[in-house]
């Protein structure tokens, strides 16, 4: 079993990590963090708070943390589904007090806790890189981080930008920089996990109130496909899939590889350059997902939400 620390902004994916998280049996969550990203960071801190109070009895601290990037000006998520999910505001639902420490002091206090913490980042690196600023013990704590974000390819945000880098390129230059071991599920492999019907049929089967908002959560990402040139045929499950790969390795494919980020303004800010054949001069820094094991990734996930419906039916 794992010690893992979930840093997002939920959002409707990083929701479904989170309650995948708190069911998935190698997974000890200690503690979620949240900043800013898919939504203002106090909406992201009260998403994590209902999601984590739809999993009781399980629970864990949730924390609120960065208001916006290092350097650069806040962007706002357009892709929303404001009909359902918890892009829209949500007094209908549960949720847990959060936590007084700041997602920075937190992330600090878990590595100090848990030695050998892994650490899943499913929004921007906001709060990982100031807990390493502002911290530096914090560096000796974590094991290994598991970031959603970058692509090997095209951008998701800008034709050369993933959302999640493009939020904070600094903070995420710093964390790739780190010479912590990263896993980097960049969104090209992240993208071959569908959310397709069956995968929500599954989830909805389950009883209780967990699977009952993954589901709804579900559902609504679906609404919020967009078609494109290159664009998969559903839309993926991305978030959850850190999640799931952190706490089961033989879930993906890796290879070593270089991964910088572009920090300078222009076309290319934002871009994971990733250089998988060794054409810098700079060691690898990072574990590169390559390929997913996508029936297996979607049996963890229906498992993971299964298992939090087994305890909330036996509470």
């Amino acid at each position: 079993m794992i010690d893992l620390l979930h840093d997002c902004d939920p959002g409707n994916d990083d929701a479904v990590g989170i309650l995948a998280a708190l069911g998935h049996p190698a997974v000890n969550l200690v503690a979620v963090t949240t900043g800013a990203g898919h939504l203002a960071f106090d909406r992201t801190a009260e998403n994590a708070a209902i999601t984590v109070a739809a999993a009781r009895p399980r629970t864990v601290p949730v924390s609120r943390g960065a208001e916006g990037p290092l350097l650069r000006e806040r962007m706002i998520a357009r892709i929303l589904d404001f009909e359902s999910g918890l892009d829209s505001d949500r007094p209908d639902l549960d949720r847990v007090a959060l936590d007084p420490l700041h997602s920075v002091d937190q992330i600090a206090a878990a590595a100090r806790a848990h030695p050998g913490l892994t650490i899943v980042m499913t929004g921007p690196f906001t709060n990982l890189a100031l807990a390493l600023r502002r911290h530096p013990q914090v560096k000796d704590g974590i094991g290994r981080i598991v970031t959603l974000g970058g692509a090997w390819g095209l951008g998701t945000k800008t034709a050369a930008a993933e959302w999640n880098i493009l939020c904070d390129p600094e903070a995420a230059a710093i964390v790739y920089g780190s010479g912590i071991p990263v896993t980097m599920v960049p969104v090209d492999a992240s993208a071959t996990v569908p959310i397709d019907d069956p995968l929500v049929a599954r989830v909805a089967a389950l009883p209780g109130p967990a699977a009952a908002l993954a589901a709804e959560l579900l559902a609504s990402l679906r609404t919020t496909h967009r078609p494109g040139v290159f664009a998969p045929a559903e839309m993926p499950l991305h978030d959850p899939c850190a999640i799931l790969a952190a706490a089961d390795p033989a879930l993906v494919t890796t290879v070593p590889a270089r991964v910088d980020i572009e920090t300078t303004s222009g076309l290319n800010y934002g871009r994971t350059v990733v250089d998988f054949a060794g054409r810098t001069d700079r060691p690898n820094n990072c574990d590169v997902v390559i390929a997913f094991d996508v029936a297996a990734t979607q049996d963890a996930l229906v498992g993971a939400i299964a298992a939090l419906s087994r305890l909330q039916q036996g509470a």
